[in-house]
């Protein structure tokens, strides 16, 4: 093996680029070895061990100055320490996209769910997260303000992935007054950090369940996917036990005049007659 090599030779072995290896020249962080009479810099193959951990460090996400630091000490404590930093930093990344992953695979299977339209079924839901605000009576416009406030007090995180929702109260769904709400706000299978005091928990329960694709807000098209669910209660020998959660799970552009459609699902809370 021989003991000197060219930049672009050093380049093409650590697969680095010769820009970054000049820049380290310049800035005195690794040196070529020496300089020969034609003008190239040669680097010795004693050098390849420190090369290989800065490129390993600024790869981790070390400083530059960090390493001009760390590597210029008599003792290997201070690289141990940044590896240790390292470590944590990746665990908190596992975890992050471990998390990411559920509310991912969570998000494509109420969306694959919603997508069949009409889909009616008794079926036991999991615990739901909600945080919610009550409308005020007699209207049913979302405030702003408190919106913000909830999304001030609350996880980033969980309000990215949690849905929008409203409800409708039980007198209400048994005298067809479907548009008259209750509450709006978020709503999640998964457990939410926040400050807010709106946070309630659902516990897991039977709810008969339905999917909804209205190419618009037409009140006749939800006035009958609720006719329908409620009959199909009636028919599977179930009565309603509570208020209905209406879930907005995803909003689509529908043709050039940039109409939504709005795909929904359906929560009303049974139990057996």
């Amino acid at each position: 093996m021989k003991e000197f090599y060219t930049v672009g030779e050093v380049s093409k072995l650590f697969n680095v680029s010769t820009e970054t290896l000049r820049y380290y020249d310049r800035i005195q962080l690794i040196k070529p070895w020496k300089k020969g009479g034609n003008g190239y810099r040669y680097y010795s193959k004693a050098q390849f061990e420190m090369i290989s951990t800065i490129i390993f460090l600024r790869t981790a996400g070390t400083s530059i100055e960090k390493l001009q630091s760390i590597l210029n000490q008599d003792s290997p404590h201070m690289i141990q320490m940044e590896l240790e930093h390292h470590r944590i930093e990746i665990r908190q990344k596992i975890e992050h996209l471990k998390s990411l992953e559920t509310r991912v695979d969570s998000l494509f299977e109420n969306i694959r769910d919603v997508s069949t339209d009409g889909l009616m079924e008794i079926k036991k839901m999991p615990t739901f997260w909600i945080i919610s605000k009550e409308f005020e009576k007699d209207r049913d416009e979302l405030e702003i303000n408190e919106i913000v406030r909830i999304n001030k007090a609350t996880s980033d995180e969980w309000i990215s992935f949690a849905n929008i929702f409203s409800t409708i109260e039980m007198n209400d769904l048994l005298t067809r007054n479907y548009h008259r709400y209750k509450s709006y706000g978020f709503i999640s299978e998964y457990p939410c950090e926040t400050k807010s005091a709106d946070l309630s928990i659902v516990e897991s329960r039977l709810y008969a369940c339905a999917n909804a694709r209205i190419l618009r807000i037409d009140l006749e098209d939800i006035d009958r996917v609720y006719d329908n669910l409620i009959k199909f209660i009636d028919q599977e020998g179930f009565t309603i036990d509570g208020e209905a959660i209406e879930r907005n799970v995803l909003d689509l552009f529908h043709g050039n005049n940039r109409e939504f459609i709005h795909y929904f699902k359906i929560y009303i809370p049974v139990k057996r007659v």
